[in-house]
């Protein structure tokens, strides 16, 4: 297997925004209300997909096995409130297909994005029900910060930062 990690080009957005939908729905099937799972549909993840591609302070990166998308990486230049870490950038989101975990994707994608946004400091948000998140990026050195926030999504939700 070689994986290269690249910045996304609009021949890859419709196999981003794939990944995107299955990933999500991998994720949060059960967990939170289906009517939001349900919400980001491939369509909907290309609409995404194109708009991240036009916002000079944000930077999407693509991982590949040969020409194929396998997981991607959402950065921003300077972290969304509240934090309020203007040294840092956020690692906005960080999905990889679920055959894929566990052989260094992730964490190809996160050093990438640390050289592409030009900073090793990354504060972001994982749900409290994500234990496998919550492991992998505290194996490849985050530390919690105590913070957490609720998001309302009919049923609360617990964020952790990192």
């Amino acid at each position: 297997m070689t994986i290269r990690i690249t910045p996304i080009e609009p021949r890859w957005f419709e196999e981003k925004a794939q990944v995107q939908s299955q990933t999500w729905r991998e994720l949060n099937q059960g967990k939170i209300p289906q009517k939001i799972v349900d919400a980001i549909t491939p369509r909907f993840a290309l609409k995404l997909t194109e708009a991240h591609a036009k916002d000079p302070y944000q930077i999407t990166l693509v991982a590949l096995d040969g020409d194929h998308v396998i997981g991607f990486a959402e950065l921003l230049r300077t972290p969304r409130s509240p934090i309020d870490r203007p040294e840092a950038a956020e690692l906005a989101s960080l999905y990889v297909l679920a055959d894929r975990h566990r052989q260094g994707v992730g964490r190809l994608l996160v050093e990438a994005g640390k050289q592409a946004i030009g900073n090793d400091r990354f504060v972001l948000w994982v749900a409290g029900f994500n234990a496998n998140a919550q492991g992998f990026y505290r194996h490849i050195g985050f530390h919690e910060t105590g913070r957490t926030q609720t998001e309302d999504l009919g049923p609360e939700l617990e964020m952790i930062n990192y």
